[in-house]
């Protein structure tokens, strides 16, 4: 039997569970074959597997202790605690922005990133308000971020 993938549990409502699983981050194939073995169990009515945040979101019957038991069981995954750990909001927001990076870069074949998508608009609206004649207020305003942006700057 395998040994089962260290999880954490992050999030829980009655029958559903969003387990981490940050080892296998990326990793497309492990994913779908778990999400695959999850899917013919009983007890499970949906699975979403995504390799690119290292989650895995399943929809369950029944007490969520006898599905972690299971899990573990079949050399899956093992949850050291049932209970979500709480994530600072500053991490949760810095994780769902990478996300949305890399499904940016993706859509784009990698030209364009978040970084440059927020350089763009923010040009886009010191435009629209130099146009207004607004040239001393926003312009300005949205310029500078917009140049912080293009040089790098955080």
């Amino acid at each position: 039997m395998a040994e089962p993938e260290p999880a954490r549990l992050v999030h829980r409502l009655p029958g559903r569970v969003r387990l981490k699983i940050d080892r296998r981050r990326g990793d497309r194939a492990w994913f779908d074959a778990v999400a695959l073995e999850l899917a013919l169990l009983d007890g499970i009515r949906a699975v979403d597997a995504n390799p690119l945040t290292a989650s895995l979101l399943i929809h369950h019957e029944g007490p969520l202790e006898r599905l972690l038991d299971e899990l573990a069981g079949r050399g899956l995954v093992r949850v050291a605690s049932p209970e979500p750990r709480e994530i600072p909001l500053p991490r949760r927001l810095a994780e769902r922005a990478a996300v949305l990076d890399a499904g940016l870069r993706s859509a784009t074949a990698g030209e364009l990133d978040l970084r440059g998508a927020a350089l763009l608009g923010l040009l886009g609206l010191a435009l629209v308000q130099a146009a207004r004649g607004q040239f001393a207020g926003p312009a300005v305003s949205l310029l500078w971020y917009a140049s912080n942006l293009a040089r790098g700057g955080r």
